[in-house]
């Protein structure tokens, strides 16, 4: 497929650049999310949380829209933690985060295992029967991301697949680490092999040029988290950097645009009426991606952000970065909508341009 020309960030005009050209109207992010607010008489609804949060929307702001990063932390008295981990996150149940994609007027998810729960997938599936319906009764709305060791059996890796799995998930950060590099590629061969399933990533983006052999040599897709998770400042011209975009090229790499607040340099400030972070350094990479390769991306909250404390953004900020990245209507239903469905085998949906009326699972 062809990609939209490379453009450095370090060029003058970067900035100034359209973005490359959709099949959407133009419409604006903002009045898309107004539309999910506002009752049948245009008035704005008024039954939200108690930090002003509009209520919950009766459509989704595109019918299909995915969010797909986040993590569920369940009650630990029921679904106990690793032995032997200090990563003890606060709760955060599935409730709570159904809640908040309504409000944010999201149709889909994709449940993230996290390393809290090692190769416990307990908590997951829970989550994953739990988020796969929607108000309307249809189903489908959810996927899961495993993580398994090498020790995996293949009855578990179906009932993983049957139960909305699609990929397994390799932690390559420390101290989160659950796996050794040696193991991954004979474990990225048998998921593929046994369910057909591709491997998400996290690892620190400086170093993909070391490993951009070995995940070449994998059979399946790779998913990046975090925008590549390049770690401390990253300079144009970074190998890592430019691994990854040959790694997009070849068709290999698809990559979440997520957790910014994981890999940037500027933090949230606590002051009284500080304006948001706007994460300016994860922001040129992201750019970067979109006008490079947008038929690659997803995007994804990382809801409840456990990795952040203090620095915990808001989802709803978050979601409005998005429209900021992207400007046309198009690309966002590209990285919202078709990419994920793509990439996590969500049923294609065939819906009017304007968005009207809630998806189907």
């Amino acid at each position: 497929m062809a990609k939209f020309p490379l453009i450095l960030p370090s060029d003058p005009s970067f900035y100034e650049l359209p973005p490359p050209p959709g099949p959407g109207s133009g419409r604006s992010f903002e009045s898309m999310l107004q539309e999910t607010v506002e009752d049948g008489d245009g008035e704005v609804r008024t039954d939200g949380d108690e930090e002003g949060d509009p209520g919950p929307a009766d459509r989704p702001v595109l019918p299909g829209a995915c969010d797909s990063h986040v993590h569920v932390f369940a009650d630990e008295a029921k679904f106990a933690y690793r032995d032997g981990s200090d990563y003890r996150p606060d709760p955060a149940p599935a409730e709570s985060y159904a809640r908040l994609r309504r409000r944010l007027g999201l149709d889909r998810v994709v449940v993230v295992q996290s390393s809290a729960y090692g190769f416990d997938h307990a908590c997951l599936l829970d989550a994953l029967q739990r988020l796969d319906g929607g108000p309307d009764g249809q189903t489908g709305r959810a996927r899961g991301i495993a993580a398994v060791g090498p020790a995996v059996s293949e009855g578990e890796l179906r009932d993983l697949a049957a139960a909305g799995c699609v990929a397994t998930r390799f932690q390559m950060r420390d101290p989160w680490r659950l796996i050794d590099w040696t193991e991954t590629d004979r474990l990225a061969g048998r998921v593929h092999d046994t369910v057909g399933w591709d491997v998400e990533l996290q690892m620190d983006g400086k170093f993909l040029h070391e490993v951009e052999q070995r995940l070449l040599s994998w059979p399946g897709r790779v998913i990046l988290d975090h925008v590549g998770c390049f770690l401390g400042r990253v300079g144009d011209r970074e190998p890592g950097l430019r691994a990854l975009l040959r790694l997009i090229d070849a068709d290999k790499v698809w990559v979440k645009l997520s957790g910014p607040e994981e890999s940037s340099n500027e933090r949230q400030s606590r002051a009284p009426g500080a304006e948001p972070p706007r994460y300016r350094d994860v922001e040129r990479i992201a750019r970067q991606l979109i006008r490079f390769a947008p038929e690659r991306l997803v995007w994804g909250s990382n809801w409840p952000h456990p990795a952040a404390g203090a620095n915990a953004p808001d989802d709803r900020w978050l979601f409005d970065l998005l429209g900021e990245w992207t400007e046309d209507e198009g690309l966002r239903r590209r990285i919202l909508v078709d990419n994920a469905a793509a990439l996590f085998g969500f049923k294609s949906l065939a819906v009017p341009a304007t968005g009207a009326g809630p998806g189907s699972g």
